[in-house]
């Protein structure tokens, strides 16, 4: 019986600290336990911990030992890239000798450590390294095969072979400039393929040579007839292979590399207008074929792989990053989510990176999806369904958005007392409870028979209907629709470091933390249930509110008594990475989606005012210049083929303007650099708007308090657009009816577009919008404003020469002096800590004056202005 993995950790956690866990469990167990869960990282530590013990009590160190280290600090995907190759590799130099080793397990664990290294930077050096050490092993196997099960050194050396050859062919132009080493490359990797099937399988069958297989030889042949496109012999064997007990990454590993092995082969399809007698053998290419032998790994007998899925799985892990920027940046990710859905991509998405504003609605989406698959079998979830949640998400969310959260935070007189009374209580957690009132608890009831006052992350969990024990890490390789693992980021204001919230775990992550650049301490990980009491469980709403507590605006989100003598602060998570970029790289996607929908800085033509100006300027610069560098360097992922595809959409896409040049300058800009700049501002953008209303869109303000229709539907519709403009992908791409459609004409058409422009003028305010919007109101405050002008001009005219006082406090100057010395004693603190009249002071004087007044202004706002607001944006 498969012992449950937080009990694996548990015992792997006390066997660490010291604790004999023998009693319970073999540490032969242990370890097979913790690598079957993926758990690379505690199976490394108690290897580790094995070695240590046996080297003090003069035990050997077996050689195996040292390759199960080294496999699972390279597996281990919470160690960065830059250093668990390097620390693999240098184990092998160490203990097994690898510079001269005639070990095939030790080469091939080398070749392997090389080959994902080269995956993580595409280093063409790290590539011919691996294929070096493959082609050692194969040659020491070759020489003794009927002894030496080191099969997987072979097959991996045809792979490494294959794969230098098509990485030379997608950088041909022309046919005709196939070299002689892309020949060399293919024909060795197919010599070494049809190698292993005659040494091991008799000829014009697929019975075996009298061999003991191990464990990855049904594998390795499986591999050798697919690559040598004999699709049907290698259906057998994978269906041999499948039944039998594996490790999960073996499985992965393994179909992971028949899905590259099917890409090489669509690559050398490519060339077909060679000549017939060409090496590639393309005429053999079976697609249909193919498809059957991924049937046979998923032991599903219907043909129901279509294409699109056929092609994403080649694609690798998908990954969506939703920005911040406030209620604008959730509504333009609306329409990203559109265009994902007709394109029928978000089935394909495993990790979405949520920041902000982006975590608003990333979280309203993952709830609507966790009931699609929960309550729909992965077979029958189809296209119709995701565009389905997204037509029911743009009528829902923007209601929700009309709520004005940001002034709904001091509408609710008890709970503006409890935020002055209470230190921990705070604006952020009052936000946290109405995400939850108003977003996610009548979506989230409206799925349950009892209904709940609170959600807490791991509410989140996922598990699909039909399936018994879902593990993301796991199971969710073999789903048609995949899982995806919802990615919360907040900053800590403590270290400056991206905090993290999931479903399972919450802490800082420590793939990109360096302890060389970075000497500050990271504040680690945690399971919920790990937690201390108080945090076991935690509320859903708090989480965003800590992604998205704008500092100045919103207090940072205070987290007591989660680490020892640290009160944790935690404020929006675009402090650290407004796109959410760094948890895509760490979870080594390798298509990638970034939604923009953050604020870019503006132009400034004019001198700074003020130093407080200057300040702000110089934190948009230096804001401006992080999302610069982060989204550079994943062009040049792509640009180096580390990441398959990259789609990036923003509020600016297509508003680039030329160089300005200096007075009297008579050199005209160079075209070659610049694209010509649109400079009607009534033509459309690549991508269908008006450039004129891009512009507005781009500027409108990104803030917390109430989007109307016309504003809602314009950003989606730009995000929209963007999408279905921007992302290639094959499928049946019918467009759906959308509701925010119905402002297309507004976007496109100077002569629909009075309206829409009227509200984008507005929208880039946050205060006084209503007034600048509406007319009648505007004329009404400017006549109120005349008649107590002139009213108490009257007044004063009318009292000038009256020396008696019109109102008298009764003060006496004992109670005057009395006021006089409390404000002087309050002031000074050496007085105040002791009689803590601060305190008293700053209750006394603000009070009634925040509490009531915000009470009272925050109704009225809401009852007459808000929804004032909201009418005027209408779409009729």
């Amino acid at each position: 019986m498969k012992t449950d993995k937080y009990k694996l950790i548990e015992l792997a956690k006390n066997h660490l600290r010291g604790e004999n866990t023998s009693s319970k469990i073999t540490f032969d167990d242990l370890y097979k336990g913790l690598v079957q869960y993926d758990q690379f990282g505690y199976a490394a530590e108690i290897l580790l911990a094995k070695i240590d013990e046996n080297e003090k009590k003069g035990e050997p160190v077996s050689i195996d030992m040292y390759h199960k280290l080294a496999k699972n600090i390279y597996k281990d995907t919470t160690l960065s890239g830059y250093f668990k190759f390097d620390k693999a590799l240098n184990i092998l130099k160490t203990y097994c000798s690898l510079d001269d080793t005639d070990d095939c397990e030790t080469l091939g664990i080398a070749g392997a450590i090389y080959k994902n290294k080269w995956k993580f930077n595409h280093q063409f050096k790290n590539l011919l390294q691996s294929r070096a050490y493959y082609k050692k092993g194969y040659e020491l196997w070759k020489n003794n095969y009927l002894h030496l099960y080191s099969e997987y050194t072979a097959i991996n050396y045809a792979y490494i072979n294959e794969l230098v050859a098509c990485k030379n062919l997608e950088q041909l132009k022309l046919k005709e400039e196939i070299t002689d080493e892309i020949i060399k490359r293919f024909t060795t990797s197919q010599n070494v393929r049809k190698d292993i099937i005659n040494r091991y399988v008799n000829e014009n069958t697929v019975s075996l040579k009298n061999t003991v297989p191990d464990k990855w030889f049904y594998a390795t042949l499986a591999e050798a007839y697919f690559g040598t496109r004999q699709y049907d012999n290698a259906i057998h064997f994978i269906k041999l292979y499948i039944s039998e007990n594996h490790e999960n990454w073996e499985v992965k590993t393994f179909v992971q590399q028949l899905y590259h092995i099917a890409a090489f082969q669509e690559t050398e399809k490519k060339f077909k207008d060679l000549p017939e007698d060409h090496p590639f053998e393309i005429q053999k290419i079976d697609t249909k074929k193919q498809k059957e032998c991924f049937l046979a790994l998923e032991n599903n007998e219907e043909d129901n792989l279509t294409t699109s899925e056929f092609e994403s799985k080649k694609e690798g892990k998908v990954g969506i990053g939703l920005s911040g920027g406030g209620f604008r940046a959730a509504l333009f990710h609306i329409g990203v989510l559109a265009g994902l859905a007709e394109k029928d991509m978000l089935k394909d998405i495993e990790v979405m990176s949520c920041v902000s504003g982006g975590s608003i609605i990333g979280v309203y989406y993952y709830l609507k999806l966790k009931n699609l698959l929960e309550t729909k079998d992965d077979e029958q979830i189809t296209k119709c369904d995701y565009v389905t949640i997204i037509k029911e998400i743009e009528i829902e969310f923007q209601a929700a958005v009309e709520k004005n959260l940001r002034v709904q935070v001091f509408s609710n007189l008890f709970k503006n007392i409890k935020m002055y009374n209470e230190k921990k209580y705070s604006r952020s957690y009052r936000l946290g409870e109405l995400y939850e009132k108003y977003f996610y608890l009548p979506l989230f009831n409206k799925y349950l028979e009892k209904k709940v006052t609170a959600i807490y992350m791991g509410d989140l969990f996922i598990n699909p209907k039909n399936v018994i024990g879902f593990n993301i890490y796991n199971d969710n390789w073999k789903r048609k629709n995949k899982v995806p693992q919802l990615i919360l980021n907040a900053t800590s204001a403590n270290t400056g470091h991206n905090w993290q919230f999931t479903a399972s775990w919450m802490g800082e992550p420590p793939t990109y933390i360096s302890d060389v650049l970075d000497v500050k301490p990271r504040l680690r990980r945690m399971y919920y249930q790990n937690a201390p009491e108080e945090y076991k469980k935690f509320r859903l709403g708090y989480a965003v509110a800590a992604s998205s507590c704008v500092p100045v605006l919103f207090e940072p989100l205070l987290l007591s008594g989660l680490y020892k003598d640290i009160d944790l602060e935690l404020i929006d998570g675009g402090v650290h990475d407004n796109q959410g970029i760094a948890s895509i790289l760490e979870q080594e996607c390798t298509s990638i989606i970034i939604s923009d929908g953050s604020a870019q800085m503006a132009n400034s033509y004019k001198s700074v005012s003020n130093e407080l100006s200057l300040f702000l300027r110089v934190d948009s610069i230096l804001q401006e210049r992080v999302r610069e560098i982060q989204l550079l360097d994943l062009k040049s992922r792509k640009y180096t083929d580390s990441i398959n595809q990259l789609y990036i959409v923003h509020l600016k896409k297509g508003l680039g303007q030329l160089p300005v040049s200096w007075i009297n300058c008579t050199d005209v800009n160079r075209r070659i650099l610049h694209d010509a700049e649109i400079e009607d501002i009534n033509e459309l953008l690549d991508y269908g708007l008006m450039k004129k209303i891009q512009q507005q869109l781009s500027e409108i303000r990104t803030d917390l308090d109430s989007f109307n229709e016309l504003e809602s539907y314009a950003l989606m519709f730009s995000g929209y657009q963007q999408t279905i403009n921007e992302v290639d992908y094959k499928s049946d791409h019918t467009q759906a009816q959308w509701k925010f459609k119905n402002i297309e004409a507004s976007c496109t058409l100077p002569a629909k577009e009075s309206r829409l422009i009227n509200q984008l003028t507005v929208s880039s305010y946050v205060p006084f919008k209503i007034l600048r919007l509406s007319k009648p109101l505007r004329y009404i405050t400017i006549l109120l404003g005349i008649a107590i002008s002139l009213f108490l001009v009257i007044y004063f005219y009318n009292n000038w020469g009256n020396t008696t006082p019109v109102f008298s406090f009764g003060f006496t100057y004992r109670e005057i002096a009395s006021i006089v010395l409390l404000f002087v004693v309050a002031l000074n603190h050496k007085f105040a800590k002791y009689i803590n009249v601060k305190s008293r002071v700053k209750k006394n004087i603000f009070f009634i004056a925040i509490i009531f007044t915000g009470f009272i202004l925050s109704n009225l706002y809401l009852l007459i202005c808000n929804n004032l607001y909201n009418k005027l944006g209408k779409i009729k």
